[in-house]
């Protein structure tokens, strides 16, 4: 199917898209410069925080190139052919990809911030929340919309993230600014993943313009919030996974 150009609605969610796109990728590249740096400094490469949100970032790069593909040539944005086995799977490897981020990076946050206690299970749910979604049948609006419905509950469990970071910012004042500003980042992107979400959009009564623009207001300014703190020397030593 051919991107309809006369379409008012499809123009302004593709330039705000491609928008999203060339931020999301000056951030890949500017994080893939910094982790660069830093395995030249130590030698080696290491999977810590820094590493995670550059990861987390090619992810959402990636994952958002597949959804662009299904929203402007698959669909047309139009909901009734999101639900078609054609269209859905690719729906489904977008956000089964999104998902792989936020694993590595959920998953540094047990191992660096809760010490393992959870033994990594908050992160093993957030994945296979998405694997069900991937397997799960989708031949209707309405299993469409139920799977949309597993993955707000799986997405939830990322709220231990900011939770986590305004944990540690109250208890080691010498990262709590940049530790709440990383909470805030966190949040204000979460904020975004679930204005772009249709069982969300349709809870709030908002059109879909208006549902884009906040998305991309409030994902934009948490994944610039977020990719400042990663960054910060202080902060991505301080966040080590242990050996």
């Amino acid at each position: 199917m051919i991107f309809q150009t006369n379409n008012f609605e499809n123009i302004v969610f593709l330039i705000l898209t491609l928008i999203l796109l060339a931020t999301k990728l000056f951030l890949a590249l500017f994080l893939g410069k910094e982790v660069i740096g830093n395995r030249k400094r130590r030698g080696f490469l290491e999977p810590d925080f820094l590493f995670g949100i550059f990861i987390l970032m090619v992810c959402l790069f990636v994952s958002r190139i597949i959804y662009a593909y299904f929203d402007f040539f698959l669909t047309q944005n139009d909901p009734n052919l999101y639900y078609l086995p054609q269209n859905v799977i690719y729906w489904k490897i977008a956000g089964l990809i999104a998902a792989i981020g936020l694993f590595f990076i959920l998953l540094i946050v047990e191992k660096t911030i809760l010490k393992f206690k959870s033994r990594g299970v908050l992160s093993i749910l957030l994945l296979a929340g998405f694997i069900i979604v991937l397997f799960y049948p989708i031949n209707s609006r309405e299993s469409f919309e139920f799977a949309s419905l597993i993955i707000i509950i799986s997405l939830c469990i990322c709220i231990i993230i900011p939770v986590s970071f305004l944990y540690i910012g109250l208890k080691a004042p010498e990262i709590r600014k940049i530790s709440l500003l990383f909470a805030l980042g966190e949040i204000l992107y979460m904020i975004g993943v679930f204005l772009i979400n249709g069982t969300v959009v349709n809870f709030l009564g908002i059109n879909r313009i208006t549902s884009y623009f906040l998305f991309l207001i409030f994902k934009l300014s948490g994944l610039i919030t977020i990719s400042f703190c990663a960054t910060n020397l202080f902060i991505y030593n301080y966040f080590k996974p242990e050996d």
